[in-house]
This record gives C-alpha cells, sequence and structure tokens, in this order.
C-alpha cells in the first residue's frame, strides 16, 4: 500500500527541461457539445519557435520523462480550484510508464483527494506503450480504490489491442485518431468502428473519439455513436488562463 501524505510533496529534482515544463488543457466535448472537462497535455517553450511546443515522450529518458510529469502534477495541483469552475468537471491525466518514484505517487493520490474536494472526477489514462507488470496494475488498482477512473489512451494502435482492454477493468476508451481517419474513408471502417464503440458500451465503458480536426470528423463521431470528443474541431490545447 502507498505512503500517502497529504501535502504537496517537496521536490526531488529540478532540471531546467523540467522547470519550462507546463500543463495546457484540451477541452473534452459532450454529447450536447458542452465541455464535460479536459485532458492535460505537457508543454514546453520553444525559443526557436516563441512558443509551447508538445514534448515527445518516446525520446526521453526514464528519469527526464518522470522529472517533467512530476513537475506537471504540481501544477495541475495548483490549477485544480480554477478548473473546478467548469463543474461538473473531469480531467485526464497520463500516467507515467514508471511508477516507482514514491514522490510521484504521492502527487497522484493527492491529486486524486484535491479533485474530489472540489467535485472533479479524475481520469489517468494507460498509455499504449506502458507496461503492466503487476506492481503498476497494484498501483492502478490503489488509485482506483482512491476515486480514480482508469482510460485506455490510444486504442486500436499496434500496442493497445483487444489483449489490452481485457488487462484492466477500463471504464473509459479513448480511440485512436487513425480509426476515426480509416471511418472517415470507407464506410466499411465505418461500420466496424460503429459496432465496435456499440460493443464497448455495452459493457458500461465511454469512449472518446480523439483527433477531431473537421466537421466532417465531427459529424462522423455523431455517427460512431461516441460518449465524448476531443480535437481540434472543438478547441486546441490552451494554458490555463484560457479556461479561466
Amino acid at each position: 500500500m502507498l505512503a500517502f501524505k497529504e501535502e504537496l510533496p517537496s521536490c526531488e529534482m529540478a532540471p531546467l527541461a523540467a522547470d519550462v515544463a507546463v500543463p495546457f488543457y484540451q477541452p473534452i466535448i459532450g454529447k450536447d457539445r458542452q465541455i464535460i472537462g479536459f485532458e492535460a497535455l505537457a508543454r514546453r517553450w520553444d525559443p526557436a519557435r516563441r512558443g509551447h511546443q508538445g514534448i515527445d515522450f518516446l525520446t526521453l529518458s526514464q528519469g527526464e520523462a518522470l522529472d517533467i510529469d512530476i513537475v506537471i502534477l504540481r501544477a495541475i495541483w495548483r490549477d485544480l480550484p480554477v478548473l473546478a469552475r467548469h463543474a461538473p468537471c473531469s480531467l485526464s491525466i497520463n500516467l507515467n510508464p514508471a511508477l516507482e518514484s514514491s514522490t510521484y505517487q504521492n502527487l497522484l493520490l493527492l491529486v486524486i483527494l484535491q479533485a474530489r474536494k472540489l467535485g472533479i472526477a479524475i481520469w489517468f489514462e494507460v498509455l499504449e506503450h506502458a507496461p503492466l507488470y503487476r506492481k503498476h496494475r497494484e498501483l492502478i488498482e490503489v488509485l482506483r480504490s482512491h476515486g480514480a477512473h482508469i482510460a485506455c489512451d490510444d486504442f486500436g494502435t499496434q500496442e493497445c489491442n483487444f489483449q489490452r482492454v481485457m488487462a484492466l477493468p477500463y471504464e473509459i476508451i479513448k480511440l485512436d485518431r487513425s480509426l476515426l481517419l480509416q471511418a472517415s474513408k470507407s464506410s466499411h471502417a465505418l461500420r466496424m468502428l460503429t459496432g465496435l464503440v456499440e460493443y464497448l458500451q455495452r459493457f458500461g465503458m465511454k469512449v472518446v473519439c480523439e483527433g477531431v480536426e473537421t466537421l466532417a470528423h465531427i459529424e462522423i463521431a455523431n455517427q460512431l455513436g461516441c460518449d465524448y470528443q476531443q480535437g481540434y474541431a472543438h478547441a486546441m490545447p490552451a494554458p490555463l488562463s484560457r479556461w479561466a
């Protein structure tokens, strides 16, 4: 069982790469086209482009990625009272594949506790490339026991298939944008994906259609019957001030 302290943990490291990382928030849209929540996405200032850019975590070492995620979780914890103004609200956060850090683990629980006080439902996204060893499953179950919802990210990629979905009792399935692109080009793919969405919903899972970037994508996501949509067609990821 995790040792939990109801206080913001002191920082273990403060590398420059992590210090300049900030969370941007992208809305998740319900069937009524209203914002039902946000996904927190890490962004870092790029002086050459003079703007915040996404971070390719796959090119980072495990330690660098963990340092950034710790910084992002601290910022999310501070941002929760502002996000709560959109209540009812959900907040989706990617889980770092490396879960050994006690600071990181404590921050996860601290975010859940603070969010629950503010009426925010936390979704933790299990990334498609993340290992699911026993220690990872145990931590995920601890997070669930504290009220977090577990989401399967990028379902439909090579790494994230039905075996992945069978491995954990997910409550939210986030469809990889490649499935939406296929459905937009083929009536057969559209029928198949519609059936898949219905199948997942039959087991009580909520389905998020990611990568919705055009009005045509919105229409297809509606045809699929997805519970939620997310993508540039609805809103770009933006700093907290945009949603304050």
